[in-house]
């Protein structure tokens, strides 16, 4: 299943890849003529090349290359205009800025643009129908019942072109899902009739031997199985709390194999804070400058928070909120919080309150990527509630991370817990292909004022 899911993503990019050629070819066929194609191809090639990878990132960060969003509806196109929008930008600022490929192409790249959004728009809006009408389902039954299985029929029935198709639940207990449910030895006995390739095996359910035996041989006739926890963390990218235990951690976090990512890591956030250093010193002023007089003193907001291994550090911000917040016992900042004054809320939407925090990266208190810290008082709540909570300190706490790119702000404790399934998923998968997808789709929040 998640080959068939790699294959979909990877289908896309690579028709976006030709397309982005060939509209190449078609500018320079409309500009000069077939017969001087081969002279201009040349020149072209290799800056024009540069600029598609670019969009292809652009692309990327945008959610254009995530199943859920390959439908034709409003949402998808709105993204895929604006995502045009700011490559045209991006394309304009780098030949304007490197002259030393000896071209200036503006119309040509102005007509390229309008040739590639038209040829991409066109494939997409195509492959998007052609995905969820027609392409192999991979139809599953569900061995038991869970909190997890409603909620992945849910999005199976939301996202077809995800390409999965629940077929029916076995459990004798009413559901309110309109998904057949039979029992296991029927199940057995009927699945080609019913045509279901895989079965989803509750990680929680305990089969009696013959079931079991009645299973393996199914083997034999083509159908896979996967277990329940596996296939929602693919689908949703995050893990059920209720559902993972001391073992499942035991089994799954190698920390271990992650050394060598861990130094490299480490580099690179050195590294990026001396070019985000630049910036701080760049905006320091007029940031505080607006800070004194549309709110006065201080400029910095400075609070305990929780790192890695529970160690306590201070935390660097911009102050965003009224002068009195320091005094005031710990709560979480909610939706339109009358605390945040009016240049802290372009602040908080920009995300240049965090710049500060570049000193705490280079203290080593923090890391670009990872999840957020919390304040003490709120770590203790959370740990009573979720004794998983404290897992999150495995790590450096980030800038940025999964669950921040994934889920709103978290105003509460409960919100927080969602936000916990996806730390859990990034503490897990974390990889350097995994990291770049957060700086990209952290910038895609950056260019729409999503910061809050």
């Amino acid at each position: 299943m998640f080959i068939l899911t790699k294959f979909k993503q990877f289908s896309i990019l690579f028709g976006d890849i030709i397309l982005l050629f060939a509209s190449l070819y078609i500018t320079l066929y409309i500009r000069y003529g077939q017969i001087y194609i081969p002279l201009h191809w040349r020149e072209h090639f290799y800056p024009f090349a540069i600029i598609y990878l670019i969009w292809i990132m652009v692309l990327y960060s945008q959610n254009l290359y995530n199943l859920n969003l390959a439908k034709n509806n409003f949402r998808f196109f709105r993204t895929f205009f604006e995502s045009f929008t700011i490559n045209i930008l991006i394309a304009s600022l780098f030949f304007y800025f490197t002259p030393f490929f000896g071209i200036t192409p503006k119309t040509n790249l102005f007509l390229n643009a309008a040739i590639a959004a038209t040829l991409l728009i066109v494939w997409r809006s195509a492959y998007n129908l052609f995905t969820a009408k027609y392409f192999i389902k991979n139809r599953i039954a569900f061995l038991g019942y869970s909190k997890e299985v409603k909620e992945l029929i849910n999005a199976f029935d939301r996202e077809p072109q995800l390409g999965y198709e629940s077929t029916c639940i076995v459990h004798d207990e009413p559901i309110a899902l309109e998904a057949k449910r039979i029992n296991t030895h029927k199940l057995i006995s009927d699945f080609k009739r019913l045509k279901i390739n895989t079965i989803a095996i509750h990680h929680g359910k305990t089969l009696d031997r013959k079931t079991t035996n009645d299973l393996y041989k199914l083997i034999f006739s083509g159908v896979s199985f996967i277990n329940l926890l596996k296939l929602y963390e693919e689908v949703t990218a995050k893990l059920p709390l209720e559902t993972i235990s001391h073992g499942w951690f035991l089994d799954n976090l190698q920390e271990s194999e992650k050394k060598i990512y861990e130094r490299l890591k480490i580099l690179v956030d050195y590294i990026l804070a001396f070019f985000v250093g630049a910036m701080l010193l760049a905006l320091f002023l007029p940031i505080s400058f607006l800070i004194l007089v549309t709110s006065g003193m201080p400029i910095f907001y400075m609070q305990k928070r929780i790192g890695k291994n529970g160690k306590k550090f201070t935390i660097y911000k911009f102050r965003t909120m009224t002068k009195n917040v320091t005094n005031e016992a710990a709560q979480f900042a909610t939706k339109n919080d009358k605390r945040i004054t009016e240049f802290g809320k372009f602040l908080r939407q920009t995300r240049l309150d965090e710049l500060p925090q570049i000193i705490n990266i280079l203290k080593g208190d923090m890391s670009f990527l990872g999840p957020r810290p919390e304040q003490p008082e709120f770590v203790k709540q959370l740990t009573l509630k979720a004794p998983f909570y404290p897992i999150r300190h495995l790590i450096k706490p980030g800038l940025t991370g999964w669950a921040q790119i994934n889920y709103s702000y978290a105003g509460s404790i409960e919100e927080n817990l969602k936000k916990l399934q996806y730390d859990i998923y990034y503490i897990k998968n974390r990889s350097l292909l995994l990291d770049i997808t957060i700086i990209l789709k952290t910038f895609n929040i950056l260019l729409r004022f999503r910061g809050r």
